[in-house]
This record gives C-alpha cells, structure tokens and sequence, in this order.
C-alpha cells in the first residue's frame, strides 16, 4: 500500500510541476505584492496594517488559479478511471492528489510571505508564515473538492470561482491576524480550519468524481 501511495504522489507532483499552474500562482501573489504599495500608498504604517489582509487575499486567488483544472485531464485521459480501479481508496487518492497540488502551489507562496510581510515591515512576519503554513491546506482541499464538483461543466472556471471564494472566508478573517500580538488563537482556528477540511472534503471530492463518471 505504501509503494502504491508514494507511486500516486510522485504522479501528481511532476504532473502539477509539469503543468506549469504553480508558476502562474506565484506569479500572481508576488505581482499582487508587489503592486499594492501603488494602491495604498507609501505609509508604511498603513502597509504594514493592511499587508496581512492584501497577502492573503493575493493567496486565495493564486491558489484558485493553481487549482484549476484539478481534475479535468484525468478526467479526460481515463487516468481518474485508474484510480478508481486502484485498491487505494478513491477519498485518499484524491488526499495525497490535493496534497501534491499544495506542494507545488501553495507552499511556495507560504515559504515567500514571511519576506513579503518583512518588506511591508510587519511585526512577527515568521508568526504570519506558520499561519499560511496552517491555513492553505484548509483552502486547497476546499478548492479541490469544488473542482470536483464543477469537473468538466460549462464554464466551470467561472463557477469553480464563484463557489470557492465564499467558503474561504474563515480563513480571510482570521488568517491575517495570526501576525497579532494575540496570535495563539487565530493560529489554533487555521489549524482546526485544515483539519475539519481534511476530514470532509476528500470524502465530497470523491462523490463528486463518482457522480461525474456515473
């Protein structure tokens, strides 16, 4: 079972670095950065303030776009087919296939935003980048079920969107404020965030894919 389970996640990962998805995520968030102190101004009170939130923010769109399209080539190329022919589970194949999508994604954007929190000269930039480390596998496997549920509609794109964003708010609100003085809670809300979803989402994914290929 474990060959099985390493052969499943070194598939997604060169697919997912094959695909090229990641480089325009980290494209985004770093353009996205970059680009605020044109909009909020050169107070560096003020962008220090506002950083957290436009970090964040930049994150749950890069990571949409990282995420899209999750699941159609396998859709496409029977690839899904196999897996649900594997004696793995297809809750756990579809875990370790989001779990390669985080990899390649979104920790990258976590590894870079304690430099980008630095820059804008927040306090506690390292707290902030545990609180990515803790939040984006919550919002990856909330992305990778609604694909599952959009996989292969008519601008699914545009649905996969509209559907992602309003389910990522918890960790909107609170994944800033893990740069706080009082950080200890928000940390422990994107912690118990990720792991609610790693109980429930790879369970609605894989209904989703068997009610897709049904």
């Amino acid at each position: 079972m474990r060959q099985q389970l390493a052969a499943i996640l070194w598939r997604e990962l060169r697919l997912r670095l094959r695909g090229g998805g990641w480089a325009a995520a980290a494209g985004l968030f770093a353009v996205t950065a970059g680009l605020a102190p044109l909009s909020l101004g050169r107070d560096p009170e003020l962008l220090a303030t506002a950083a957290p939130a436009v970090l964040w923010l930049a994150a749950s769109l890069s990571l949409l776009i990282g995420f899209d399209a999750l699941y159609e080539e396998d859709l496409k190329s029977g690839g899904m087919a196999l897996y649900r022919l594997s004696p793995v589970p297809l809750p756990l194949t579809l875990l370790l296939k989001t779990l390669a999508a985080w990899i390649v994604t979104c920790l990258p954007l976590a590894i870079l935003a304690p430099v980008l929190l630095a820059a804008f000269g927040v306090e506690r930039p390292m707290m902030g980048g545990l609180g990515f480390v803790l939040g984006t596998p919550g919002l990856a496997l909330i992305a990778s079920s609604v694909g599952a549920l959009c996989a292969g509609l008519r601008r699914g794109t545009a649905l996969f969107v509209f559907l992602a964003l309003p389910l990522f708010i918890p960790a909107l609100v609170f994944g800033p404020q893990a740069t706080s003085e009082t950080a200890l809670g928000p940390l422990l809300f994107l912690a118990a965030f990720s792991l609610q979803a790693i109980a429930i989402c790879p369970f609605v994914a894989a209904a989703a894919i068997r009610t897709n290929m049904s």
